[in-house]
């Protein structure tokens, strides 16, 4: 069945989210699941002052059956960082 639909599904929600919060990701054969949410703010600790900031909700889920769970969190960390501190490409430069 994965042949036939894939192991990786990504809902977006966000256009319909208002706000915060977190998305119950709808039941699948997928073994990674991403839910993109709303976009919210939040006051955060930044450099020991507080800043508000906007954040980006996403669900991750993932089937532990089919994955184990050190490189699952392995992942959702490398994934964060990611969203957090995107490495953006300079203009010009073609890779």
């Amino acid at each position: 069945m994965h042949d036939a639909i894939g192991t990786v599904q990504v809902s977006a929600l966000g256009m319909f989210a208002d706000g915060g919060g977190f998305a119950i990701a709808p039941p699948s054969l997928a073994s990674l699941t991403i839910v993109v949410g709303g976009i919210s703010t939040s006051p955060v600790a930044v450099d020991g002052h507080i800043e508000t900031i906007e954040l980006l909700d996403l669900t991750v889920s993932i089937d532990h059956n089919i994955v184990d769970g050190a490189p699952a969190t392995r992942f959702a960390a490398d994934l964060r960082r990611t969203m957090q501190r995107p490495v953006l490409p300079r203009a010009g430069v073609v890779s």
